[in-house]
């Protein structure tokens, strides 16, 4: 309801892409085929199961793709305004941009490896986000994004560095002398890069979006993920 008391209709968008998902009791816990992993269109795909670092699909590499899908439909399409001005019940159209489109090497590149590559120098580096005038509401909300992956990338590389057994003249000798000690293992909380990405990640920046995305309505205002429908979580394509 509105000020005046009349029905006003909100309209959500849902994001849904499940033609190569599988139920996870069909799985047998083995999440190593590259059947299981590499799955979906490799621009959008995470830079991790690209590069085969990943043995597991995870529900950060889906938060990946979809800052792939936002970034590449920003920076690649425009919006051609509806004929006959305003008033008129014509339909603004979202079209390819015409000329070298940004980004255009992810989609010629035909080596997983060197697309893996590339896309993680690009989140690692947080290179400038690349967007047309009509997309250019969402630079603030995608450059927030590519800084949280690349912070957790940072941090999985510098906490795995400090996990790894020291060469013999690093230790301390048995008689005490100087000299560092392997550390004990401390778990790395992988599906969230040591909490640098999660669903929080993808949500707060739209909370403070100005221009054309101000006052978008959140339809899950929570820290977490909602739960899947029906029970028995899916494990859905990148």
């Amino acid at each position: 309801m509105n000020a005046q008391g009349k029905s006003v209709q909100q309209v959500y968008g849902v994001l849904t892409d499940y033609d190569l998902s599988s139920w996870k009791k069909d799985l047998n816990n083995n999440y190593t085929r590259t059947s299981q992993q590499r799955t979906g269109t490799p621009p959008y795909m995470a830079q991790e199961l690209l590069l085969g670092m990943n043995t597991t699909h995870l529900y950060r590499h889906d938060l990946e793709s979809l800052f792939y899908i936002m970034l590449l439909m920003g920076a690649r399409h425009t919006i051609i305004p509806a004929k006959g001005g305003p008033d008129t019940k014509g339909k603004s159209q979202v079209v390819m941009r015409e000329g070298t489109r940004p980004y255009q090497t992810w989609f010629d590149t035909r080596s997983y490896t060197t697309l893996g590559s590339l896309k993680r120098t690009f989140i690692s580096t947080t290179s400038t986000i690349e967007l047309s005038p009509a997309f250019e509401d969402f630079c603030p909300w995608l450059e927030e994004l590519c800084d949280g992956f690349s912070q957790g990338i940072t941090y999985k590389y510098l906490h795995l560095r400090s996990q790894r057994q020291l060469p013999p003249w690093k230790k301390g000798s048995a008689g005490g002398s100087a000299g560092r000690v392997t550390p004990a293992p401390v778990p790395l909380d992988d599906e969230t890069l040591g909490g640098h990405v999660d669903y929080s990640t993808i949500i707060e920046p739209a909370r403070y979006l100005k221009g054309e995305l101000e006052g978008l309505i959140i339809r899950y205002d929570t820290t977490s993920p909602p739960l899947p429908t029906p029970t028995g979580a899916v494990q859905a394509d990148a």
